[in-house]
């Protein structure tokens, strides 16, 4: 239901602001033909882990399809822009889906988009989890609106030094869970200080939470203006909250406090960055440290370099403030406690941080299994306590681009059931374009992956993926 009225409410939008402008627009159309195969049924971890949800776990044929229009001639302050992708693919089970349905509009240095937009790659994809640990490229776009600015703005006060930039949005998740209709709130706000030409320290956090709906176990959830406001603000439950997850916070709060200094200097820019996760109390208050994303990215300006882009990460979630459980007194009072944060888990919303069966965070946290119901019932208990290190690198060898990456990680299961031994997981990618190599009116690439150790079979497989692009 919440899918038609926002395919029609964007759609309708677009036609608005088309109709009102009096710039010609330009249609620009994107096609992708991708197999992606391996000696498994399943394929390689790297292969469809990060790909906006779009490449099964199975081996398959993907075709993707998406036209995007925008103002010709956009004036100073006004801008526009729309896109309309879909996604089908060939696999145990075949699918076909809205990828992205959306109309952005810009004024100045606000922006306001209504519909499904993926969020930017950053990085060429060499982060395991796109910079930060609670959200990633390894889901589909929800639908909602988001009001944003598109850049740092300088404070009037501080016009040289100080910046801010920000989100702040609500959505539906309209995939089949747990807690069916589930809203989600999302907000962020972020701070640069320019300390001189060279260096630059941006500090900040992301908040999200899950809210309202219908849950298959506790009937409603809280819902209306009033449980809005403590939810946009982080507050307790009240007399209206259910489950022990909710005497911290109302719904299924979660977020991340984010940390980058760069340095840019005249042959190599750095960036340094951390990312914090919380999910409660104790995580806001940082009781769960070392738990975090850590990483380093180098980026080369030397002309078509062997190593234009490096990557070093190290994700670390085994502390979760420690092992102190929720617990009911003798008297049928629940009470909160500061450890066991059950990282992307929720009594609740039982789903989790998950969207069509994928974590929204970074991809290492492993969901379980889609139940009878199908219906994906969060992280596996135990998954989302890990350590991982990755790395990434891009570059150009001869006339051909690549982009590699290799990751391994080790789960220690959860308090009282920690594996013995730990299972651990070696996962690598390699691909390719060869389009400046061979003579065809398309883009190709190509790649091949690998999965080893004691966590998932061992595999090898690969993609062949074609790539039209233009306008009419």
């Amino acid at each position: 239901m919440w899918g038609t009225k926002w395919l029609w409410l964007v759609l309708f939008s677009v036609c608005c602001i088309w109709n009102a402008i009096a710039q010609e627009p330009r249609t620009q159309y994107v096609v992708e033909l991708q197999t992606t195969q391996a000696t498994k049924n399943t394929v390689p971890f790297w292969l469809y882990a990060n790909t906006y949800g779009t490449v099964p776990q199975q081996r398959s044929t993907v075709l993707y399809t998406a036209i995007a229009g925008k103002i010709l001639k956009p004036t100073q302050y006004f801008h526009w822009e729309y896109k309309i992708g879909t996604t089908a693919y060939t696999a145990e089970k075949n699918a076909f889906f809205i990828d992205e349905l959306y109309s952005d509009v810009q004024y100045k240095s606000w922006g306001l988009t209504l519909g499904i937009k993926r969020d930017a790659q950053q990085m060429q994809g060499l982060s395991s989890s796109n910079g930060t640990i609670t959200k990633s490229t390894n889901a589909r776009a929800y639908p909602g609106y988001n009001l944003y600015l598109k850049h740092f703005v300088s404070l009037p006060f501080a016009q040289h030094w100080l910046s801010v930039k920000g989100n702040y949005g609500d959505y539906v998740l309209n995939d089949k869970r747990s807690v069916q209709n589930a809203r989600l709130h999302s907000k962020s706000l972020f701070i640069k200080y320019k300390l001189n030409p060279s260096w630059e320290v941006i500090t900040g956090l992301n908040h999200y939470a899950q809210w309202a709906g219908t849950s298959d176990v506790f009937g409603k959830q809280p819902r209306g203006f009033k449980n809005y406001l403590r939810v946009i603000t982080g507050s307790s439950g009240g007399s209206d909250a259910l489950g022990g997850d909710q005497i911290n916070v109302l719904g299924n709060q979660l977020g991340s406090y984010q940390l980058q200094v760069q340095h840019t200097g005249e042959k190599t820019t750095w960036q340094s960055y951390y990312s914090h996760i919380f999910e409660d109390r104790s995580g806001r208050e940082m009781m769960n440290y070392p738990d975090a994303l850590y990483g380093l990215l180098m980026t080369f300006k030397k002309d078509k370099p062997l190593v234009k882009q490096l990557v070093l990460e190290y994700t670390y979630t085994k502390n979760v403030s420690g092992n102190a459980p929720h617990y009911t007194d003798e008297n049928g009072i629940p009470h909160a406690a500061s450890g066991m944060d059950n990282y992307f888990n929720n009594g609740v919303y039982q789903s989790g941080w998950t969207y069509f069966g994928n974590t929204i965070g970074s991809p290492y946290f492993t969901t379980k299994p889609i139940d009878a119901d199908g219906i994906t019932r969060g992280i596996i208990d135990g998954d989302n306590r890990f350590m991982a290190v990755n790395i990434g690198a891009s570059g150009t060898f001869k006339k051909v681009s690549y982009s590699v990456l290799v990751s391994h990680i080790s789960y220690v299961g959860w308090f009282g059931t920690e594996y013995n031994p730990r299972p651990t997981q070696f996962s690598g990618i390699l691909a390719v374009e060869l389009s400046k190599m061979i003579r065809v009116p398309f883009d190709v690439y190509v790649g091949t992956a690998f999965d080893t150790g004691t966590y998932r079979p061992v595999n090898f497989g690969g993609f062949i993926k074609l790539s039209k692009s233009g306008f009419f």
